[in-house]
């Protein structure tokens, strides 16, 4: 493979990677209080009674998906052979874990009014299968050049 070949391709992984983190759905949000379930994403959000709305995650769930920039952050290692496959894979692991692990123990706050303050979000792991594709792809891609 050469140079310019190999730093197209990580241009083209590392733009996929934030396109994924930014707009793909990472947890189906389910509210135990009076509120409506739905799928959340950084940028959006969707759900049959607000249909969809832009930005609102950014405010009220940060530490559901912070973890997430870590995972470009490795994939960018990776690419520059800092990082090995494996904990490229634990990583992303934990952060498609990190909104479920988060949110359990914060559905059982309750406000005065005897409602749940935090919803619970189960996630959907776009982002790990992503970087499992990486890993195994982009070494074989090495190992033809």
């Amino acid at each position: 493979m050469t140079f310019k070949r190999k730093n197209l391709i990580n241009l083209f992984i590392i733009v996929v990677s934030i396109l994924i983190i930014l707009l793909a759905p990472y947890g189906y949000h389910i509210d135990l209080g009076p509120g409506t379930n739905s799928i959340i994403a950084m940028l959006w959000d969707y759900s049959t009674y607000y249909s969809f709305r832009y930005l609102v995650t950014l405010r009220y769930y940060v530490e559901f998906y912070f973890f997430r920039f870590a995972v470009l952050y490795g994939i960018v290692r990776f690419l520059q052979g800092k990082m090995s496959k494996k904990w490229l894979i634990i990583l992303a692991l934990i952060a498609e874990l990190i909104p479920l692990i988060l949110s359990i123990p914060a559905s059982l706050i309750l406000n005065s009014e005897g409602e749940n303050m935090s919803p619970i979000v189960i996630s959907i792991p776009i982002l790990l299968v992503f970087v499992i594709i990486i890993a195994f792809i982009y070494q074989k891609l090495n190992i033809e050049s």
